[in-house]
């Protein structure tokens, strides 16, 4: 297919949006049999466990669940089609792929970017695995990766799945009991664009690292004595490597050290709250977190007393 042919079509898809249906009928003569009625049975699947498939791209639709992308299906331009999974959540749970005897499967599937050359070191880079032109067999350790996975506790953007730790804690009011967050130079956080490598989207909500370290200081209406705090992931699995809090009584006081972590816990699941005990607790007014790692992104930062 010519450039010209190619953005002909990104321009039409783009304009209509087309239903993946839609598009398959348009396109029946062109595919082969067993491959239609193959994805047929993968699409009366999808219907079965309300996952949707949403027009994202020129011949590719996005799979949608419980608020999350489980990946994607697409068709090249020879018409041939592929599922692509996410595959970031899925390598945390090696109970389930050996149960399943999935690892082999798995193992010659995965799909990484150019800047991985074939080797996973890309720190960026979303691998997936990816099912070109998959037959029934294949079709059916997809829908067992997906039943798995859409099993897996998870909360939304709205409303996080909270972490039992914090049960019978008071969860300080985002808007009423931090008065002011800023940098470590005391220069306000406007939660309006950009600072310093951040992108706020609100008070006290998600915000995207591109690395180093990064310090943020919450000040609160009055001392408080913080039992723990937690650290809620957003839609991606990136978190940060390690982070350290700190507590000060006044804005130009000295910091104590108060929680340091070394590793997020696994598994990293969408929209989860992790919360973090601080065994020596203390009064302060000013809490600090630095938070090192490339690529990050969180949605929420609590502190419970």
């Amino acid at each position: 297919m010519s450039e010209k042919k190619k953005e002909t079509l990104a321009k039409e898809q783009m304009r209509t949006k087309p239903k993946l249906e839609e598009f398959l009928a348009s396109r029946a003569a062109d595919m082969d049999n067993e491959a239609k009625q193959i994805v047929s049975i993968f699409l009366d699947y999808c219907n079965t466990k309300k996952i949707t498939y949403r027009w994202s791209a020129t011949n590719r639709w996005n799979l949608y669940a419980k608020g999350k992308s489980l990946g994607y299906i697409a068709i090249d331009e020879n018409y041939q089609w592929q599922i692509l999974l996410n595959h970031r959540e899925l390598v945390q749970y090696e109970d389930f792929i050996q149960k399943e005897n999935l690892s082999e499967m798995i193992y010659n599937n995965l799909h990484f970017c150019e800047g991985c050359d074939g080797n996973g070191t890309c720190t960026s880079c979303a691998m997936k695995l990816r099912f070109k032109n998959p037959g029934s067999e294949t079709v059916e350790s997809v829908q067992k990766i997906l039943d798995y996975l859409l099993a897996l506790p998870k909360g939304t953007a709205k409303r996080p799945f909270y972490d039992p730790a914090t049960d019978g804690l008071t969860r300080i009011d985002n808007k009423q009991r931090v008065i002011r967050v800023s940098d470590l130079q005391g220069s306000n956080l406007n939660f309006d664009g950009k600072y310093n490598g951040y992108f706020y989207v609100g008070p006290y909500e998600s915000f995207m690292a591109k690395g180093g370290s990064n310090d943020i200081v919450f000040k609160l209406d009055e001392p408080a004595e913080l039992k723990m705090y937690s650290l809620v992931t957003g839609l991606r699995f990136n978190v940060p490597d390690k982070w350290t809090l700190y507590g000060a009584e006044s804005e130009d006081g000295s910091w104590t050290l108060l929680d340091a972590r070394d590793a997020f816990p696994k598994p990293v699941t969408l929209h989860t709250e992790k919360a973090f005990k601080i065994d020596a607790p203390g009064v302060y007014q000013y809490y600090r977190i630095t938070l090192e790692g490339l690529n990050f992104v969180l949605t929420q930062l609590y502190f419970y007393i």
